[in-house]
């Protein structure tokens, strides 16, 4: 068991677990999950960009990212428009309270930045994300 816990994939995984479900707290209020507030973050710093860019920029597939856009249409936080240059293709943005919403979660985030380099120290913090970006690129590139 041992050997189990010195996985990188695990811990990956396990960190990941705990931190999407502290974040979820935050969230709920406003009615959305952690994999949702990604996805209105992106949208609301890069409004516009089409269903199939969210999911490349997500790294997910077009049915989850259409499905989630749905979702959060539904709930009056996206809103779809028809592209002025291809009408095939609908472009994506935030509802005005939407952008409210993502500004009064801005200081949530950035607390959660700074507890993180808080504890690991903000060297850790920078060559944690180095080697992440790593490990990303690595994959992405396998799937080339």
């Amino acid at each position: 068991m041992n050997d189990i816990k010195n996985h990188i994939l695990l811990q990956l995984k396990l960190t990941k677990n705990i931190m999407e479900n502290e974040h979820n707290k935050y969230l709920k209020p406003y009615g959305i999950s952690n994999e949702q507030g990604l996805l209105l973050k992106l949208v609301y710093e890069m409004p516009g960009l089409s269903q199939t860019q969210i999911a490349e920029e997500l790294h997910k597939d077009k049915t989850t990212i259409t499905r989630m856009i749905n979702t959060l249409i539904k709930k009056d936080k996206l809103m779809r428009k028809s592209s002025p240059r291809d009408k095939r293709v609908f472009e994506i943005f935030v509802t005005e309270k939407t952008k409210e919403n993502v500004k009064k979660l801005a200081p949530v985030f950035e607390k959660q930045k700074k507890d993180l380099e808080d504890i690991i120290g903000e060297s850790d913090y920078s060559t944690t994300i180095k080697v992440l970006e790593k490990i990303k690129k690595y994959y992405l590139e396998l799937n080339q």
